[in-house]
């Protein structure tokens, strides 16, 4: 059996024909037969992604990373929406539970910027690496900050993520000894 692909918590319908290998008037046509945004570049909801590739026999999950960012981003900005499960949830778990320390040690590196002016994504994207590149050594540095920049280019501004590995990247080296 083969593993379940990976895809972020947002997806356009192109990038997931693309992610799991099937025409994308296949994607669109589920799509529109459940009612769902079905253009090349509509975005559509991670969990409407994972109903469309089921239907075409696809088995796929959201990154944790990314499933971790909506909750740490729904957690600061509304209160405490239920959290995930999984990887996912013990990436917040591990945030939550070293929230100062990690705040602490990304606001030492950012020059001119607490970490409550910084965007909430941003923040949260900091600290979910940081947490990483600090307590798991399988995840390669560089996976580490290239999975961070991805989130920033996603989910916040090309800005932010120039912003988000130029912090990592000191970090890391203070972190790790590369």
């Amino acid at each position: 059996m083969t593993s379940p692909i990976k895809i972020a918590a947002t997806i356009t319908a192109t990038q997931l024909a693309e992610a799991i290998g099937c025409d994308l008037e296949a994607v669109a046509a589920i799509l529109e037969s459940r009612g769902e945004p079905h253009g090349p570049e509509e975005v559509i909801a991670g969990e409407v992604a994972v109903r469309v590739a089921d239907a075409l026999g696809i088995k796929v999950t959201i990154e944790p990373r990314d499933l971790a960012l909506e909750y740490l981003y729904a957690h600061e900005a509304m209160g405490d929406p239920p959290k995930p499960g999984g990887r996912a949830g013990a990436l917040v778990d591990g945030v939550l539970g070293d929230l100062d320390g990690l705040d602490a040690r990304i606001e030492a590196v950012s020059e001119h910027w607490s970490v409550s002016r910084m965007p909430i994504i941003d923040r949260n994207i900091l600290r979910i690496a940081l947490h990483e590149l600090e307590t798991d050594p399988t995840i390669p540095t560089g996976v580490a900050i290239a999975e961070a920049v991805r989130l920033a280019s996603t989910f916040s501004t090309e800005r932010s993520a120039s912003f988000v590995n130029g912090v990592l990247s000191s970090l890391a080296r203070e972190v790790r000894d590369n």
